[in-house]
C-alpha cells in the first residue's frame, strides 16, 4: 500500500505527523512530498520537515491513497498547487482513496470537483485566527455547501472513497479512518487501542 502525502509551507503540524505516524504504523508505505520543492518544509508552528521528494518527482506514480494536512496558509498553498489539483482529480477519477482535514475539504478537494456526488462532508467548523487575519467559522464551510455536516468528527463517504475530518483534534481519528480503508479493521483497531483511542 502507497500514499501520497503532499505537504506545503504552513500545514498543520499535528494533521500531518498523525498522517505520517499513523500510517506508517499500518505498514503503509507514505511518501511525503513537496509542492513547493523545497528541502526543508515549515510548518505553521514552525516544526521543520525534510521531505522525501518534490511533487513533480512522483507525479506520475499511481498511489492507494492521496491524503493531506490543513492548517493556514498549508491549505492555501496545497490549493495553489495546479499540479496537486490534476494529481487529485486523476486518482479520484480511478477511484482511489482520497484524504483531507481542516480547511483542506473546502479549499483543496471541492475546487479539484470531487466532492460533487459526496452525501456528507465536514472541514473545521470553527472561526480561524492568525496573529494577521481573523476569518468567522463559515468563511471556508460555507464553499462546501449543504453537505457539509458540522457535527461529523470523521466523515467517510465510500461510495466517493473521500474521507475527511475537522482540526487537529480528530487528526488521529482522521488517519485510523484512512487505515481502516486501506488495511481493515483489524489493524486499525490495534493501533486505535494501542493509542487508547476513545471510540
Amino acid at each position: 500500500m502507497k500514499a501520497l502525502l503532499p505537504v506545503a509551507t504552513g500545514n498543520e503540524e499535528i494533521e500531518f505527523c498523525a498522517l505520517v505516524d499513523v500510517l506508517r504504523r499500518a505498514d503503509v508505505d507514505v511518501t511525503v512530498a513537496s509542492i513547493e520543492s523545497l528541502e526543508t518544509v515549515v510548518l505553521q508552528k514552525g516544526l521543520r520537515v525534510v521531505p522525501d521528494v518534490n511533487l513533480e518527482q512522483v507525479s506520475d506514480e499511481t498511489w492507494d491513497a492521496v491524503v493531506m494536512a490543513g492548517g493556514v496558509p498549508g491549505a492555501m498553498n496545497l490549493a495553489a498547487s495546479g499540479l496537486l489539483k490534476a494529481i487529485i482529480q486523476r486518482h479520484h477519477a480511478d477511484g482511489g482513496l482520497l484524504g483531507a482535514i481542516c480547511l483542506a475539504p473546502a479549499l483543496v478537494l471541492k475546487p479539484a470537483g470531487v466532492l460533487e456526488r459526496v452525501e456528507k462532508v465536514t472541514g473545521n467548523p470553527l472561526a480561524i485566527k492568525t496573529p494577521d487575519q481573523v476569518w468567522p467559522a463559515d468563511a471556508f464551510t460555507k464553499l462546501l455547501g449543504d453537505v457539509f455536516d458540522p457535527k461529523l468528527r470523521v466523515c467517510v463517504d465510500r461510495e466517493s472513497n473521500i474521507v475527511t475530518s475537522q482540526t487537529p483534534g480528530t487528526a488521529i481519528e482522521y488517519a485510523l479512518a484512512i487505515v481502516e480503508l486501506l488495511r481493515g479493521k483489524k489493524v486499525a483497531s490495534e493501533i486505535s487501542d494501542y493509542f487508547l483511542v476513545k471510540t
